[in-house]
This record gives structure tokens, C-alpha cells and sequence, in this order.
């Protein structure tokens, strides 16, 4: 901290932000975000609060100001892997195809912290029509969570697209064994 900054117990930034650090430990994110945010509006500016705030929109399903904050966050540690993997997510939520694939594919390949990322780039890669793309990326995906049934299921559907139906049909049997609501389900990627 800066010297000459007020004590704990009379700065309200300081105040706020310890609040709310508080409220995300315990798991209150959407009680720790105002916190968060009357911290930064008075004056508090490191990494910890802004990914904070921006995990806590993130929970409540506000993309766009989540993607404030970590556009932020990018900018300045663009080679950050979290970073661009959670502005990779936020993108995908949003639609935005290209800056998902982009943010996504820049996550180093051994960075396993954030590995569902390859079956976010296989559903994006299946939506443009990029197939082997898609299959690389679930490849991975099945590596890392060979138990998923949703990963077995979407290998099924892009080895389907790809022609590839012994290998399909074996994927979404496997997806059927895992979880058996999945028998029936309409042959479409599943985000």
C-alpha cells in the first residue's frame, strides 16, 4: 500500500474493499461486487480487485461489465493465461465467435488450470464449420475430463459432421452410458 494512505478503519475504499473480500470469501459474490466497485471508484487500483469484480459479474451472468474488467486485466498482463481465458469465456458468452476462438487459442496448451477451454474451442470451431479444428480441440477436451458426458456427446456430433459415424456412434454411446438423458437428445452441439 501507499505511504500516507488513511488506517483501515478510515479509509471507506480500504473499508469497502476488505467488505468485500470478506462477502467473496464466503462465497456472496453478488453481495461482494458493489463492495468491490466503491473500493475502485475510491481509489483502490490493483489486479486482485478487478478480478474480483469482474468473477462476481461473471457469477451474476453480466458479461458485459465482467468483460469491462477484464479487458482491463488483459491490457495490462496480456500473457496472463487466466486472464485470456476468462475474457476467452466471456466473449464465447456473448456470441462473439472470433475474440472466443482468439482469447481461447492464446491460453498456453500446458496451462491446465483452465483446460475446459478446448471444449469451449470445439464448440466454437464446430459453429464456423471448422471441423478438424473442433476435433483437435475435444480430442484434448476427452483428455482432460474423460468422465464428461457432454464432451463425448459433442465428439459424437462433430465426428457425425465429419462423416466419421463408427467413431460417432461410439462417442455417443459413450456419452449414453455416462449419462443416459443423453440417449434421445437431438444430434446438436451442446454448449
Amino acid at each position: 500500500m501507499q505511504s500516507g494512505m488513511n488506517t483501515e478503519g478510515s479509509d471507506p475504499a480500504k473499508q469497502a474493499y476488505i467488505l468485500g473480500l470478506k462477502k467473496y470469501r464466503d462465497g456472496d459474490l453478488k453481495a461482494a461486487c458493489p463492495y468491490f466497485s466503491q473500493a475502485i471508484n475510491g481509489g483502490i487500483d490493483d489486479f486482485d480487485i478487478l478480478y474480483y469484480r469482474g468473477m462476481c459479474h461473471l457469477d451474476a451472468g453480466d458479461y458485459q461489465s465482467a468483460l469491462i474488467d477484464f479487458e482491463v486485466l488483459v491490457r495490462r498482463q496480456p500473457e496472463n493465461p487466466e486472464y485470456l481465458f476468462r475474457r476467452g469465456f466471456i466473449h464465447y458468452k456473448l456470441g462473439m465467435t472470433a475474440e472466443a476462438i482468439r482469447d481461447l487459442a492464446l491460453v498456453p496448451e500446458d496451462f491446465d488450470d483452465c483446460s475446459i477451454r478446448w471444449h469451449y474451442l470445439a464448440v466454437l470451431f464446430y459453429k464456423v464449420g471448422d471441423y478438424e479444428a473442433a476435433l483437435s480441440a475435444i480430442e484434448k477436451a476427452l483428455a482432460k475430463f474423460p468422465t464428461m458426458p457432454k464432451i463425448w456427446f459433442n465428439a459424437g456430433v462433430i465426428l457425425s459432421a465429419m462423416d466419421l459415424s463408427g467413431r460417432a456412434d461410439l462417442a455417443l454411446a459413450t456419452a449414453s452410458k455416462l449419462d443416459s438423458r443423453l440417449t434421445n437428445a437431438p444430434r446438436m452441439i451442446l454448449e
